[in-house]
């Protein structure tokens, strides 16, 4: 008897039995990345320069070498830092090239012991360097920086045994180890050289797949590169973002415009800093979430306070800011982005962030979802994309995300089209906005 697999697009010409052995879990949609923020942290006194360190709000302080400090010292930089991990869970963080290490060379007996700061930055003028003897043999050296000790390496005998051991400074030198008073590391500085650190971390972000960018600079050529890599990321690379940046009509729907600030606790921060809290709460937000009317926490009261006609004024020309509720919070007043012009093929709710969440986060999915080779380019393949489409509007649907859909006719392979390699899908979808305007008619009976 004839057997063996088959293929409805070729019939068997024998009697038999054919079997083909499938896969019984069906394939599903994959859900993108979210709540993931990244930050350039520009002029940064410590640190590993051109990387990317990432930060999770479960554990923010696993990377406190690195950054010198805890998240939560009082520092301007880790303040931002602070205010992104409020609404991502997690954030990439990139300190630009710049500056130089600072470095001591010190007496031992007759050798000298040369230490270098393992980081550029201002910072590792502060880093001490003792050595005193252990009552058990030995001696104990310790690195102090900002006066207090981070590490301490008991029962040193060489110098060469602390060769790779310190994770703030670079320890070279041979010869017996004996007892010194403490030497301060000096010469290190956080001057950078133009621009190309910064540009430098816009063409890296391109390989994380962030949801939103704090892009702390009001320097307009950097502010047009940072315009430039947002388009670039979200149309042809695909992958749908968005960064806040201070004072910037972008009059685009990737950029928000944010234009104002607010105190926290007892410090008045810049614009700049703020964005740093949007950022991190546009990143975390999802798709049926708006961010208007958002508390501040911790908030004190709103820097740059808008009136009435100033607040209209500012919402035309698509820039977000801060105002102050009937309670006294500090909110964001408008969750909007800074597109102002509205061309004949933007949908008309573009420039609202609820609604673009929608559409950049069903984008994302589709581009997590339909991987090159992974599906049969024929009626079959195509059922396949069909019905994983299909389960993607009812998924947005039953969340609230998006409203009248016929599943039949808003996910579908053109037949006609598709040959080859290539596949022609056409999908509709209407969003669901928050209802943040309220008019009613009073009728005096």
């Amino acid at each position: 008897m004839a057997g063996g697999t088959f293929k409805k697009s070729q019939p068997k010409v024998r009697p038999g039995t054919y079997v083909n052995l499938v896969n019984g879990r069906q394939p599903s949609a994959v859900a993108p990345t979210t709540g993931v923020g990244i930050i350039p942290l520009i002029g940064y006194d410590w640190g590993p320069r051109g990387k990317f360190i990432i930060v999770s709000a479960g554990s923010p302080d696993a990377h406190i070498a690195e950054f010198g400090r805890s998240v939560y010292d009082d520092n301007d930089h880790m303040l931002m830092l602070q205010l992104m991990l409020m609404g991502s869970s997690t954030v990439y963080v990139y300190i630009p090239d710049g500056g130089t290490e600072s470095k001591s060379e010190i007496t031992v007996g007759s050798s000298k012991l040369t230490v270098k700061a393992k980081y550029k930055g201002s910072l590792g003028n502060k880093i001490k360097i003792v050595s005193v003897a252990n009552p058990v043999g030995g001696f104990d050296v310790s690195v102090v920086l900002d006066g207090s000790e981070v590490e301490l390496f008991e029962g040193v005998s060489t110098m060469d045994e602390l060769s790779g051991v310190s994770e703030y400074v670079e320890f070279s030198g041979s010869g017996e180890m004996e007892a010194f008073a403490s030497s301060t590391l000096s010469g290190g500085t956080d001057e950078t050289s133009g621009n190309v650190g910064v540009t430098n971390f816009l063409d890296k972000s391109e390989k994380v797949r962030f949801n939103c960018m704090c892009f702390p600079s009001e320097e307009v050529s950097l502010q047009a590169a940072l315009l430039t890599k947002i388009k670039y990321i979200r149309e042809s690379i695909g992958w749908k973002c968005t960064a806040v940046a201070p004072n910037f009509d972008a009059d685009y729907e990737g950029i928000i415009n944010l234009v104002n600030s607010f105190e926290y606790g007892d410090k008045e921060l810049t614009v700049p800093q703020a964005c740093a809290w949007l950022a991190g709460a546009s990143a975390g937000a999802d798709y049926v979430t708006s961010l208007t009317y958002t508390q501040v926490p911790n908030a004190t009261k709103v820097v740059g306070e808008k009136n009435n006609e100033e607040s209209i004024a500012a919402i035309k020309a698509g820039q977000s800011f801060f105002s102050v509720d009937d309670n006294g919070n500090v909110i964001l007043e408008y969750d909007i982005n800074s597109l102002v012009t509205i061309l004949q093929d933007d949908p008309q709710d573009i420039m609202k962030n609820r609604p673009l969440r929608v559409y950049d986060t069903f984008s994302n999915m589709l581009l997590t979802t339909f991987v090159p080779g992974k599906f049969d380019n024929d009626e079959d393949g195509w059922s396949v994309m069909e019905g994983l489409g299909r389960s993607m509007l009812q998924s947005f649907l039953d969340d609230g995300a998006i409203q009248n859909v016929d599943l039949d006719a808003d996910f579908l392979v053109d037949r006609g089209e598709s040959i080859g390699d290539s596949t022609y899908i056409t999908y509709g979808i209407q969003t669901v906005d928050s209802a943040e305007k309220y008019y009613f008619t009073g009728i005096a009976r």
